[in-house]
């Protein structure tokens, strides 16, 4: 019989037996346990939420169902005793490929059945931030590999043991090494559980699909190794394991595709441009002492950057020139990102010949090269290559060049000499038509472009010096518009607009800064009367803020921040208390959270007062005090709230699960209430207001020192003590 015959019999066998119809209806079950028990994203935006959670839940714990499943496949003719009538009928190499082939094909017609049958409600959840596409990419680059690799990696090992019992015990110490400590600090030995730091949800970055579809990649070579290895052992003429495996030799081609398999693998593993191979810590003392040699280098009189962006496959190509002064005598040394390589270097057009040290220090690579002792020439250095991420910025990623956003920092864009310092440079920079770009930390745009007809513009600008702290490009719009106090520029993702305009969001800035600066002040980063709003990726950066401007994270307005009953009664209200951050907590005030004291309880608080203000007493009392009330009586009425010496009875998932809901009634319902009581010892809102706007003005006298605002600092400046602000 040929392959394919056996592989429609195998096919049309596996869809008649009941088994496969329950794996199947497990594994359409699998994805709900992102949304409960297990929730492999680090960063929770809404994508990932609903997309990354379900979807990897649904790929680990389908994979476990899919290896019991071919192990019980692959034992089910040994156990009935027709396992000679069936090598005896049909080739065993062709008839095991077949019925492994028909599984991975059932497999894959279920990974489509998921994907349909949880588009619905994750397209609900996400709503103007679906993306059909992305949502698709993450079951094929995710889930169907991985189950692939299951199924071949349990098939293999009962192939090569024969034995059901010890195939499993096998098959459990690769789960385990998957989920091991040793796995959390190594990407690819995650071949089951793949973790990710975070997904955009505006600017949905494909760096952490092009990094699942490569380590997916590297482990089918492995296990398709380890399977073409498991048809050598095949068991033949009533052989054992050693026997078989010699007359399996005979075949080939079989030792040839398991050795070809596992090297590609190795080599695809040791080859891999996404993450550095450096140190899990930030090397602070080596970086300060490059930058001492930087800051005492030659003079250069001008550099030119012209670099060249392709988002699809997030590589970077760039030409530096510099024009030298004074040479140094000796070696020079430079340095650049570790996933970039020197292509030429010349001087005056001499070729010059240099040196990469591959030592990964902070996920960059020094070269070394030495320069003819001749004064007054150029310099050229032509790189390129992938953007690679630090290892000490995983799981979470610091930068990245995609198709809707791009960030990259000092050597990720450019050389860095230790050696020669330019007191100014030109900066040329192609990307595509539909990205705006933006520079330095107080994100300047870039205006100046030329449009190249290939959808492509190149941006033109002058730097201070040869030396880029951040550029940020993305499918961006900006906003401008004033309040009593201030102008502002509001810059975000394009994918926003309704939003921003279905919750008035430009009026709600304009009342939150009006109101929070009569109360409690300026905020720290106010610059006269200016203030830039930046909105960044939730993947590659966080909030911070410099004079004149303040960065925030996308999830600010997104559907699951918006419908956030914790933060406020509305998507506007929730709105209101993100910006309010910007006084308390965030890029505000720090504060040294305790338990019972942190930025949220005064942000919550803010808001309660400012919804007072805007709607009525009324109003503020139904949706805020009353609520903050009763989840507050309902903490306080909680058996093992009351008798705490039960609670360590109880299993740890259950101490975790208390544990986290006391932490968030502590933060947004309990501790306001003990602010509207300090409220009222303090004889009103005007003493109140008098107390928060001397303690922000003190701290902001003193953010330098970096110390933060405690609750015992807190009740010094009431006058009031822990005893006074007690709840019942």
């Amino acid at each position: 019989m040929r392959f394919f015959s056996l592989y429609r019999v195998e096919l049309r066998r596996l869809l008649l037996t009941k088994q496969i119809w329950l794996i199947a209806a497990l594994c359409l079950c699998t994805p709900l346990l992102g949304y409960t028990v297990y929730s492999p994203v680090v960063w929770e935006t809404t994508s990932g939420l609903y997309i990354g959670n379900p979807v990897l839940a649904g790929t680990a714990a389908g994979a476990i169902l899919w290896a019991i499943i071919a192990i019980v496949e692959g034992s089910r003719q040994r156990r009935s005793g027709t396992d000679v009538l069936a090598e005896a009928s049909a080739p065993p190499t062709a008839h095991s490929a077949a019925k492994t082939t028909a599984l991975m094909t059932i497999s894959a017609a279920v990974t489509l059945l998921c994907a349909l049958l949880y588009l619905p409600f994750t397209a609900a959840k996400l709503e103007y931030l679906f993306d059909a596409g992305f949502y698709f990419m993450n079951f094929l680059v995710f889930m169907l590999p991985t189950w692939w690799i299951s199924i071949l990696f349990a098939d293999g090992l009962y192939r090569i043991t024969r034995r059901a019992e010890l195939s499993a015990l096998l098959y459990a110490v690769l789960v385990y090494m998957s989920f091991s400590r040793f796995a959390e600090k190594n990407y690819f030995m995650q071949w089951l559980n793949p973790v990710i730091g975070s997904y955009s949800d505006g600017f949905p970055d494909i760096w952490y699909l092009r990094l699942g579809l490569y380590t997916r990649l590297v482990w089918l070579c492995i296990a398709a190794g380890l399977w073409a290895f498991s048809l050598i052992c095949a068991r033949k003429y009533q052989k054992g394991l050693i026997g078989s495996f010699v007359r399996g030799l005979k075949k080939v081609y079989l030792p040839v595709c398991a050795a070809a398999l596992a090297v590609t693998g190795a080599v695809l593993w040791n080859i891999q441009p996404f993450i550095g191979n450096g140190s899990d810590e930030y090397d602070l003392e080596n970086e300060n002492k490059f930058l001492d040699e930087h800051m005492t280098s030659e003079a250069i009189t001008t550099a030119s950057h012209y670099l060249k962006l392709d988002p699809v496959f997030g590589t970077l190509s760039g030409k530096s020139e510099y024009q030298l002064n004074k040479v140094k005598e000796g070696e020079n040394i430079l340095r650049l990102n570790a996933g970039y390589k020197i292509k030429s270097m010349t001087y005056g057009g001499e070729t010059i010949n240099f040196r990469t040290v591959k030592e990964d220090i902070n996920g960059q690579y020094d070269t070394y090269f030495e320069l003819p002792y001749k004064h007054g020439q150029k310099l050229i250095i032509e790189y390129g290559g992938y953007l690679t991420a630090a290892r000490y910025a995983m799981p979470m990623v610091a930068t990245s060049i995609g198709s809707n956003y791009i960030r990259m920092t000092g050597t990720d864009c450019m050389p860095k000499l230790a050696d020669y310092f330019a007191m100014k440079a030109d900066l040329e920079v192609t990307l595509p038509d539909g990205l705006t770009p933006f520079l330095g930390s107080e994100h300047k745009p870039l205006t100046d472009f030329t449009d190249n007809g290939d959808g492509t513009r190149t941006y033109r600008t002058a730097l201070d010096m040869d030396y880029i702290t951040d550029f940020v490009a993305g499918n961006y719009v900006t906003d401008e518009f004033s309040s009593d106090d201030y102008d502002f520029r509001f810059i975000y993702g394009d994918i926003y607009r309704s939003a921003v305009d279905k919750y008035d969001v430009r009026q709600t800035i304009c009342s939150v800064f009006d109101y929070c600066t009569e109360h409690y002040g300026k905020p720290l980063y106010i610059d006269g009367d200016a203030f830039l709003l930046f909105q960044m990726n939730s993947m590659t950066g966080g909030g911070y803020a410099v004079s004149g401007m303040s960065t925030w994270l996308e999830d600010v307005i997104s559907p699951n921040t918006l419908s956030d009953p914790n933060r406020g009664a509305n998507a506007t209200e929730v709105f209101i208390h993100e910006m309010i951050h910007q006084w308390w907590g965030g890029v505000g005030m720090w504060c040294d959270e305790d338990g019972l004291w942190s930025a949220e309880g005064l942000t919550v608080y803010s808001t309660y007062r400012i919804v007072k203000e805007k709607y009525g007493e009324l109003y503020a009392n139904q949706y805020y005090v009353e609520d903050w009330k009763r989840e507050v009586a309902e903490q306080d009425r909680n058996f093992y709230n009351r008798h705490p010496e039960y609670l360590e009875k109880l299993p740890e998932h259950y101490r975790e699960q208390l544990s986290a809901l006391n932490q968030s009634v502590n933060k947004y319902k309990r501790m306001p209430l003990m602010l509207l009581k300090a409220e009222e010892l303090l004889g009103g809102e005007e003493q109140m207001d008098a107390v928060l706007k001397q303690m922000f003005a003190d701290y902001n006298e003193s953010v330098d020192d970096q110390y933060p605002v405690t609750y015992m600092d807190f009740l010094d400046y009431c006058g009031l003590t822990e005893e006074d602000l007690k709840l019942g």
